[in-house]
């Protein structure tokens, strides 16, 4: 592997100690692989009020550092616990942290929500010059931690500790950019012409992603599919002219998946555990699942699981309208998780009009995910968008058949099942309508009804490997580039 690379992996979220969507879960296991490679890796989050993070084992490694923001200095703690294979540091400021979610609620996202993340990324790196903790690569998610890559090409510019420092930023999902106004810029000691040699419009505000594009060295997203939407008019959400200019640097590496955690075979979080070659076991696991969410129906119903956050992205809008047509082919649905009011509200309705058959959990629950992935017998993920989508990835793990809008990362790792050659891991619909939608759970269902084509179906997903070997290993190609970059290769 040659010399040991050093990264610092920075992060909003990161399971079990927060999460909103995919990015926690890649956040825990990526630096995990990274470290089995002999990379000496350390993750740093935001210290939220948290029982998981609370109940961590840590050390107090810096009392008091002084953060700039605007005119005044705000103070910083921080606190390092080891995971095993790395370190985690926690940054701590409770004005900012101790809420009760990560950017916002069901209403909208936090006000100051400009403020807090130019803390946390000038936090991250003040701390690292302070301790001259070593380090070769920082490796940024998202508009959260977009400004680090802007921040060591001006007011770090000129240390000697971050001079080799190589940054790429990843983009999960580019429809969230952390745009602010233009008065933003001071909270961050910057001014248009920090930014002028980079002429790309801004439209006068000061978007934190936008900005973290133009100065990163290194960009990549989470599936190919992905990558070759968003540099589209269509799919780029006003940021195609900035990928277009950088697309020589701008990658893809797919999301993995933990089989350490998503493992059926040892998973502890389910009620009976199963291997690929005798799947008995998981008709336990499903009536566990109807159980828990408290569903009147016999165990031979065909249940429908969806985890998700509650927004039109996900594909909401078209599930609630194909809703009646769904219940009226005798299924159960469970939904795990939260999201828009609006929605959370919509179904609430839905599941009194349909009780016993149609359980909600407003939510983020760890366990009822595993459960989900396990007990029931489709998964359906009928997003508008869906940059790389993990559930999918779990769900073939655990014998349970997906049914996806062919968008990004769904489109790329579910195969349709083909009546004629019987082929293929799920179903799959391209249009995003409700009309789609049915067709797709009704092809579904038709095979269900027949046993052995099921199981024929169950076991092409069974086969799939969708490690974090390979994907690691990807990761650490890029660092490697990323660092001959910086080299001016």
């Amino acid at each position: 592997m040659g010399q040991k690379i050093r990264v610092i992996f920075v992060s909003a979220e990161v399971s079990p100690f927060a999460k909103s969507g995919e990015l926690a879960d890649v956040a825990s296991s990526l630096p995990k692989y990274l470290a089995s490679f002999g990379m000496d890796v350390s993750v740093f989050m935001p210290k939220y009020r948290r029982p998981e993070i609370e109940s961590l084992p840590k050390e107090l490694v810096k009392t008091k550092i002084l953060i700039p923001i605007g005119e005044e200095k705000v103070k910083a703690q921080v606190y390092k616990s080891e995971l095993g294979r790395y370190n985690i540091y926690f940054i701590e400021n409770p004005k900012y942290f101790w809420r009760e979610n990560i950017y916002g609620t069901g209403k909208g996202e936090y006000l100051d929500n400009d403020e807090r993340f130019i803390f946390f990324n000038r936090a991250v790196l003040e701390f690292l010059w302070k301790t001259k903790m070593p380090v070769d690569v920082i490796h940024c998610n998202n508009w959260p931690t977009a400004l680090i890559p802007v921040f060591l090409k001006t007011h770090y510019a000129n240390r000697n500790h971050f001079k080799k420092v190589a940054t790429i930023l990843t983009l999960h999902n580019i429809a969230y950019q952390g745009e602010f106004p233009a008065e933003a810029l001071s909270l961050a000691g910057l001014n248009w012409n920090d930014l002028s040699p980079r002429p790309l419009d801004f439209n006068g505000k000061f978007n934190f992603l936008r900005t973290g594009l133009l100065f990163s060295d290194i960009l990549n997203t989470v599936s190919y599919s992905y990558r070759r939407e968003i540099l589209t008019m269509k799919h780029g959400f006003g940021l195609k002219d900035v990928l277009e200019s950088r697309k020589n640097v701008f990658f893809s590496v797919r999301n993995g998946v933990d089989y350490e955690i998503w493992n059926p075979e040892t998973d502890p979080y389910i009620v009976a555990n199963y291997t690929p070659s005798d799947l008995r076991p998981k008709q336990e696991c499903k009536k566990d699942l109807i159980q828990e969410f408290g569903l009147s129906l016999p165990p031979q119903t065909a249940i429908i699981g969806v985890v998700s956050y509650l927004s039109s992205q996900k594909g909401f809008d078209i599930l609630i309208e194909a809703m009646d047509k769904i219940m009226d082919m005798d299924v159960g649905l469970v939904i795990l998780g939260k999201g828009d009011e609006k929605y959370e509200s919509e179904f609430l309705t839905i599941q009194d009009r349909y009780p016993g058959k149609i359980s909600i959990k407003f939510e983020l629950n760890p366990a009822l995910v595993h459960k989900i992935a396990a007990g029931a017998d489709i998964f359906l993920i009928p997003s508008l968008y869906e940059p790389c989508g993990l559930n999918q990835l779990y769900s073939f793990r655990y014998g349970t058949v997906p049914v996806v809008r062919a968008t990004g990362g769904l489109g790329e790792t579910v195969k349709a099942y083909d009546t004629k050659t019987m082929r293929g891991n799920g179903f799959v619909f391209k249009e995003y309508s409700s009309q789609s939608l049915v067709k797709a759970l009704k092809k579904a269902l038709s095979c269900y009804a027949k046993p052995a084509v099921w199981k024929k179906i169950i076991k092409a997903g069974l086969k799939e490997n969708f490690s974090w070997q390979g994907a690691a290993r990807r990761y650490a190609k890029l660092y490697r580039s990323a660092l001959e970059i910086r080299k001016g290769g």
